[in-house]
Parts: structure tokens; C-alpha cells; sequence
């Protein structure tokens, strides 16, 4: 059978496509350039015209996920609305895009593409949905300090991200007397808005 040829910039995306169609079942572990090549139907040498290497490929895939996380929390926070239901929105949103890239997600926040150096545009897509992150909760806060809040966005953040690794490594389906994952859903999202948006307590001194 002879060889599927691409012209520029198709190859680069077929390789993106197989990519994630791996990562939907198989482990990154097992990820080869040569295994890409062989899905797009190239030579084993192809792949290295668009990717120097698979930390370059991984990043790539990441950077795609994040922008396509960033356009759901937008589009779900648009509405004009208080804080507390944005951070719900922003939530849930964050929720339905890891059921709908679950390959994406997988490597969203892997070791081998966190150097910023390296990695710079992949970072800088990251950054969008926290900075939205942060925004809503300014919005939200008044008399709190930027770290204060910069601190308030990883907790919320660390709470979705919590929930859906747990969701995906089937945990919360695999435990008897648990809601369903549409409950936990909901309760998730309003735990977390309720953190992130509480007031301090009070010093006791």
C-alpha cells in the first residue's frame, strides 16, 4: 500500500490527531514518535520535521488543550453575572471539557513540557484560564491582596483539577454509596465557589 502524503502542515496535524487518539486509552509512557508515524502512514523520520522531539509533540497537544479550555471558561463566564455564579460557570465548564478532551487533559500538566523556557506559547495558553480565574475572583473580593488571591485561585483550581483526576481514574464511579457524577458535579462547583469567595476568619488575637 503506498504512503499517504501530506503537504505542509497536514502531517503536523495528523500527528496531533494521532496523538490524542493514542493517549484516549494508551499510556504516555508508551507514546513513540515512530508509533505516530506509523499511524499517519510516514516514514519513521517525518514526525522530526514538525516536532524536534515528544516533549515538542506533547507540548503542541497541551498548548491545543488549553486553548480550547480557555474559549469554554470564556464563553461559559461571558454572561454578565455575580462572582459567585461566574466561579460555578467556570467550574462546570472545566468539568465538561475533560470529559471531551480526555487525551488533551491527560497531558495538559505533564513533567516533560513544564519548561517555561522551552515551552514558552504553551505556558502562555495556560495562563489565559487562570488569569480568568483570578479576574473573577477580584471581581468577587474586595480588601483581599493580590497574593491573597492568587492563592484563592489555585485552591479552586486544585479543587477541579482534584475531581476530575479522581473522575477519571474512576474512583468516585467505583465507590459504593456515592451521588451519581452529576451530583458531585454540582456540589463540587458549589464547595469551591463557597471557598474561594469565603471571608478570612478572624484572628483570635
Amino acid at each position: 500500500m503506498a504512503r499517504r502524503s501530506y503537504h505542509h502542515g497536514d502531517l503536523r496535524r495528523a500527528l496531533l490527531t494521532a496523538a490524542a487518539a493514542f493517549l484516549r486509552d494508551g499510556d504516555v509512557t508508551a507514546l513513540t514518535m515512530q508509533t505516530l508515524a506509523k499511524a499517519a502512514g510516514v516514514s519513521p523520520a517525518a514526525p522530526y520535521h514538525h516536532f524536534e522531539d515528544k516533549p515538542a509533540l506533547l507540548a503542541a497537544l497541551a498548548e491545543e488543550g488549553f486553548d480550547q479550555l480557555f474559549e469554554r471558561l470564556t464563553a461559559a463566564t461571558a454572561s454578565p453575572a455575580a462572582a459567585a455564579d461566574k466561579l460555578v460557570a467556570l467550574a462546570r465548564a472545566y468539568f465538561e471539557f475533560a470529559a471531551a478532551r480526555p487525551a488533551h487533559y491527560r497531558i495538559m500538566f505533564l513533567p516533560e513540557i513544564r519548561d517555561r523556557a522551552r515551552f514558552a506559547s504553551l505556558h502562555a495558553s495556560a495562563g489565559r484560564s487562570m488569569q480568568l480565574l483570578v479576574g473573577i475572583l477580584v471581581t468577587g473580593l474586595s480588601g483581599v491582596s493580590e497574593p491573597e488571591i492568587a492563592a484563592r485561585a489555585v485552591a479552586a483550581w486544585s479543587a477541579c483539577h482534584g475531581f476530575v483526576a479522581l473522575r477519571m481514574a474512576g474512583v468516585l464511579s467505583n465507590m459504593p454509596g456515592l451521588p451519581d457524577l452529576a451530583t458531585l458535579e454540582r456540589f463540587t462547583s458549589a464547595q469551591m465557589t463557597l471557598a474561594a469567595l469565603a471571608d478570612r476568619p478572624k484572628s483570635s488575637n
